[in-house]
């Protein structure tokens, strides 16, 4: 079966319910969402979007001073230093999709990784990403979640719901 069957099956039995209502409201995690372009290749490229815990799309191109994550660890200063040098746009997410998305990526937290893949080169990487608290450092601390990653090196977060969320972030389209 393709993916897009499989999502569509995954969606139509998500949405027939099951012994237990799900309570977005109750069962997520307030998380940034990423989608990230990043290519070193004939000069540098960086662009993408951040969605915030609230639903707010912020946009850059390029943007400067940028403070990558260290080991998929990035302080909250420093992420909410990225966004301050991004471009805000009108977009705001529904609350309803932004809570089911959010369920999605609790779900997804913990999921396991595929087997980084090399695909080539001077094709830079586009990212999907979760940011989230982390639970492991202080308050301050955040860790990036890699979703899926394709580009020079391929690997994608198993579970169906990374996959449900990734679809959506590739879908947004912004200016």
């Amino acid at each position: 079966m393709n993916l897009k069957l499989n999502i569509s099956i995954f969606l139509v039995l998500l949405s027939l319910g099951s012994c237990q209502q799900v309570q977005f409201d109750q069962n997520k995690i307030d998380c940034y969402f990423q989608f990230e372009y990043v290519n070193h290749a004939w000069g540098f490229n960086h662009s993408g979007f951040y969605i915030t815990p609230a639903g707010e799309m912020y946009t850059y191109d390029k943007a400067t001073p940028w403070i990558f994550a260290d080991n998929n660890q990035i302080k909250r200063s420093d992420l909410l230093t990225n966004i301050g040098v991004s471009v805000k746009r009108d977009t705001l997410i529904g609350s309803a999709d932004l809570a089911h998305y959010q369920y999605l990526a609790l779900i997804a937290l913990d999921g396991k990784m595929s087997d980084l893949q090399m695909r080539g080169a001077d094709m830079g990487v586009h990212l999907c990403k979760i940011i989230v608290p982390d639970s492991g450092g202080s308050p301050n601390d955040y860790r990036e979640i890699i979703l899926y990653q394709t580009g020079d090196t391929e690997t994608h977060n198993l579970t169906p719901e990374a996959t449900l969320i990734a679809e959506w972030l590739v879908g947004i389209h912004f200016p």
